[in-house]
């Protein structure tokens, strides 16, 4: 990599919030380093062109991911497609709670998560269809009109690296599968 890319300042702080904190879209990036939006996007497309951040779209949003960089140690390898889509999840307040509570049992029925996550049920069907979609969340077997997360250690691994989880979530996980690698 040419080490004029991240010569200037804000560049190399956004590339390093990246790496942090995959899956963030244009605006929170922004808000979280204080910077205008049209500085942030500016410096973004050019870490793109140059290959060190990787956007892809979620609905409305532009999210934000690191590019694996050869022989750097400080940079966490690629996303792979699936953990993208879950991240950008992740980072949604709804998802994330439905999520938390699927994590910590193996089923859980529409009316089991509305009573647990405070929205409307037509919210929670409209964030179900994309978790379905999206194959982070699937139906349960025992029940046909349950959900179940589809890769809970996956998801577990992606809450506890970019630390979407408590302490005692991530206690509960180990709990419910049993150790694994993070």
């Amino acid at each position: 990599m040419d080490e004029t890319v991240l010569a200037v300042e804000t560049r190399r702080d956004l590339f390093r919030f990246v790496q942090k904190n995959p899956g963030f879209h244009l605006r929170e990036i922004a808000r979280a380093l204080g910077l205008s939006i049209t500085l942030v996007d500016y410096h973004l497309r050019f870490l793109e062109k140059h290959e060190l951040v990787a956007a892809s779209m979620d609905g409305e949003y532009k999210r934000y991911y690191p590019r694996s960089v050869p022989g750097s140690e400080e940079v966490r390898p690629a996303l792979s497609d699936w953990e993208k889509v879950a991240l950008a999840l992740l980072r949604q307040p709804v998802p994330l709670r439905v999520l938390a509570f699927l994590m910590e049992r193996d089923s859980a029925s529409h009316k089991e998560i509305l009573a647990q996550v405070s929205v409307s049920g037509s919210t929670l069907s409209h964030h179900l269809k994309k978790m379905l979609a999206s194959r982070v969340v699937d139906r349960a077997e025992a029940r046909e009109r349950g959900y179940r997360v589809a890769d809970p250690k996956a998801v577990a691994r992606l809450m506890a690296t970019y630390e979407l989880a408590t302490q005692d979530q991530i206690d509960t996980f180990i709990r419910v599968w049993g150790e694994f690698r993070l």
